[in-house]
């Protein structure tokens, strides 16, 4: 017998929206010696696509 999970949303989610600060840190943590952009985004809640736009985005602002 298999058991089939699902999940059941009751309720509008809205776009989250991060401060740079929290941009920053995140790009700084996927920029350290060893570190898995993937599982960066994946602990903060985050698709990688999205971690690796910011990164994009500050390299061309130069603040990373």
């Amino acid at each position: 017998m298999t058991i089939s999970r699902a999940e059941v949303i009751t309720s509008v989610e809205r776009r989250r929206r991060w401060s740079q600060d929290e941009k920053e840190r995140l790009v700084a943590a996927s920029l350290e010696p060893g570190a898995n952009v993937s599982e960066v985004a994946r602990v903060a809640g985050l698709h990688v696509s999205q971690l690796f736009r910011w990164r994009k985005e500050l390299f061309r602002h130069g603040e990373a």
